[in-house]
């Protein structure tokens, strides 16, 4: 048997298990340990990060429900931070004890991301902007205007169940393989595009931030834009409110919708504070209003339909939702601009110096730092800490930034590498030119520098694609903004995570899936448990184009880089309002630039001349005293209503209590078959009835008969 060569063989045999007894223990996973050493705090430390997070950008008026759906979401998508490290970790060291135990956590992360995405997110986002007084008519309305969305995926679904049953694969196997290797498809599409723009992007602003000299007319811009933004939301807000005190007062006190009215008036703000506690408005707001009743946006002051009564609050909603966003932005934005001024001159660069280099160079006597929107510090440190604030601001933070933005730039061209170069690994046996994967290799042996070589990389395409989902133009409507995020905000932002969260996973294993294979030394797997999971329920044809598409990064990135060249792309195919929509927000292409830089910097001057004078530093509400369109709306809102109608209020208290907003009173409408016509008469009887009966001190509306003449003209010239 010697000499047969048996005894070379199972030395062999022996030098191969201790080789894999040897790499076992030098990765530290015999057995179970690996879940406790990393798995467990990571989810600990994402679950701590995400209520910090929630804290950070959550309004004060969000409520518990959206609170702990966001926490859900947003904790099970940015799980994947410990779970694919934890999975490439044991495949590569063996470690088949913890398969079951990854695939378990895997399913729980994965369908309920699944389902919150596609079901669930979308139903809370428009149940919460409804403006229906009960909890059913609210879930009815959502039901409604998510029927087109859910039609798409019924067609999709539809095609699968053709395809299936043609190929007699209609199993409950079948159809969940379908179900992932769309989703998984249609993420994986959409999320090249968003990293495609974000490791662009990223390491630019990060560059361009560095200036300090140019970052003050950067801010400048923003200011100015948020303004005009503003202006427009307080227009906006202005009318609503207007209307919806109008038909307060026309409407009768023993109308069977009174107690409809009645909530809205809570939630309505007094239209005098809108006006800047005015309560005639000046001859600009006129004049924008009759501009607005010009261009649409009427309103029929109805109210003897359930209808009527929901379009109002649900309007109301919407354009204070608007507006406190607004003014939440431009209080950031004025905050920012101010910090950036004072930057710029305590460095003593000046107007005309040399980029950053000149703070390095600066002569300045005095070389400490006070930040303009902080109380000045006091005590035996403050000289101290002006000064080490002077030396980060001026002269650490610009290098720290310029290497930050050359360090991100080498990730984003070899994010790109890898991204561009994947089918190699899919489709030729062998071929891995994956720098992520070299990554693995140096650190295989060592735990932790694998799950480093990991986190990092990952975490950067996690971070450039939820970058480039807050400055993608058809999403204007949606943005954080720190302390007044609203609640549709945030559901929509948790959904887009959960949608992306998987297939950004499975590309990262599938480019580094090459390395997965050599380092694995396990006798029955060499996929991770995400791929096994998903990579085998999507057909070869998918995994195929899921190998493949992510090359067109590549020519992606380069007309992104060719400023100007994907405009013209997006022109070419579509239409201007569309390709607008799917343009990506950058200060290169705003073509009133210099306008909005000049009304910022306006701003800003009107805003530090109001602080010096009030004394009013460190309060964030403060910011926006001079600007005429800027109004605390954070507190008195919902609290009830003062003024004139607090005694009705005070009688009809406990409506709620009584059930009337369970539905048992709900009406509805009076007579179906009355025509519109016949309701716009009575209700110009009713406003002109209110009008006279104010002139005789009974409504508060005196001196309105010419506002409401107006508003009839307006009204019956578009009709």
């Amino acid at each position: 048997e010697l000499r047969a060569g048996c005894y070379p063989r199972v030395v062999k045999n022996q030098r191969l298990g201790s080789d894999l007894t040897r790499t076992k223990k030098e990765m530290g996973s015999e057995g179970t340990g690996f879940e406790g050493n990393f798995v467990i705090p990571a989810l600990v430390l994402v679950t701590v990060g995400v209520v910090l997070t929630l804290r950070h950008f959550a309004a004060p008026d969000v409520s518990l429900a959206v609170r702990v759906q966001l926490a859900l979401s947003w904790t099970l998508s940015l799980s994947i931070l410990a779970l694919v490290p934890a999975d490439i970790a044991a495949t590569a060291s063996g470690d088949e004890k913890s398969r079951p135990t990854l695939a378990t956590l895997w399913d729980l992360s994965y369908w309920i991301t699944f389902n919150l995405t596609w079901f669930v997110l979308p139903l809370h986002q428009i149940y919460e902007d409804a403006g229906d007084f009960t909890v059913t008519g609210r879930l009815l309305t959502s039901l409604k205007e998510n029927l087109i969305f859910y039609a798409v995926l019924l067609g999709v679904a539809l095609l699968g169940v053709v395809g299936l049953t043609a190929n007699g694969a209609m199993t409950l196997t079948g159809v969940t393989s379908f179900s992932i290797a769309s989703a998984t498809s249609f993420g994986i599409v959409a999320g090249i595009f968003l990293l495609g723009y974000g490791v662009v992007e990223v390491p630019r602003t990060i560059w361009r931030s560095a200036n300090i000299q140019k970052r003050p007319i950067q801010a400048y811009r923003k200011v100015g834009e948020v303004a005009a933004a503003l202006r427009i939301a307080h227009r906006q807000l202005l009318k609503i409110t207007t209307a919806s005190e109008t038909t307060n007062e026309v409407m009768p006190r023993n109308h069977d919708l009174r107690w409809m009215m009645r909530v809205i008036k809570a939630e309505t703000p007094k239209s005098t504070d809108i006006r800047g506690g005015s309560s005639t408005p000046n001859q600009e707001t006129n004049q924008e209003t009759h501009e607005d009743d010009d261009h649409g946006g009427e309103y029929d002051y109805d109210y003897d339909e359930t209808s009527d009564m929901v379009s109002l609050r649900r309007a109301l909603k919407r354009k204070t939702r608007v507006y406190r966003r607004t003014a939440a932005q431009y209080v950031v934005a004025v905050r920012a601009a101010l910090e950036a001024e004072a930057v710029l001159n305590a460095s003593g660069l000046g107007a005309g110096g040399l980029g950053d280099r000149g703070c390095l160079m600066s002569s300045s006597s005095e070389k400490r730092f006070r930040n303009p929107l902080r109380a000045a510090r006091v005590g035996r440190l403050a000289a101290t800490l002006e000064t080490a604030e002077w030396w980060w601001r001026c002269r650490v933070a610009p290098i720290a930034l310029r290497v930050s933005a050359v360090a991100l730039g080498f990730f984003s061209i070899l994010t790109v590498w890898g991204e561009t170069f994947m089918w190699t690994t899919q489709t030729m046996d062998g071929v891995d030119v994956s720098p992520f994967s070299a990554m693995l290799r140096l650190a295989r042996g060592n735990n932790t520098g694998m799950h480093v070589a990991v986190i990092v990389p990952l975490g950067y395409m996690c971070f450039c694609a939820m970058f480039s989902l807050f400055r993608l133009g058809m999403f204007s409507f949606y943005s954080l903004v720190p302390g007044g995020t609203d609640s549709f905000s945030l559901l929509l932002n948790a959904s887009l995570t959960c949608r992306f969260a998987a297939p950004l996973s499975l590309n990262f294993l599938m480019m580094v899936s090459g390395s997965i294979h050599e380092m694995s030394t396990g006798e029955t797997y060499r996929n991770t448990v995400l791929q096994n999971r998903l990579a085998s329920n999507i057909p070869k044809f998918a995994n195929t184009f899921n190998a493949v598409f992510p090359a067109f990064i590549a020519v992606f990135c380069g007309a992104l880089l060719w400023k100007g060249f994907l405009d013209k792309i997006l022109r070419a195919f579509l239409k201007r309002d569309d390709s607008e929509r799917f343009k990506f927000t950058n200060e290169d292409d705003d073509d009133d630039r210099d306008v909005h830089v000049t009304d910022g910097k306006r701003a800003c001057d009107r805003e530090r001349s109001e602080m010096n004078a009030t004394g009013s530093v460190g309060d964030v509400w403060h910011v926006g005293k001079s600007n005429p369109y800027f109004v605390d709306l954070g507190v008195g809102v919902a609290c009830g209503v003062t003024g004139a109608g607090a005694d009705e209020d005070n009688r009809d208290a406990g409506v709620e209590s009584r059930g009337l907003l369970t539905g048992r009173n709900d009406l509805g409408s009076r007579d179906d078959l009355e025509s519109r016509a016949q309701r716009w008469e009575r209700n110009k009887t009713r406003l002109a009835n209110a009008v006279h009966r104010g002139a005789a001190g009974q409504t508060g509306l005196a001196g309105a008969g010419g506002a409401l003449d107006s508003v009839f003209a307006n009204l019956s010239g578009r009709r």
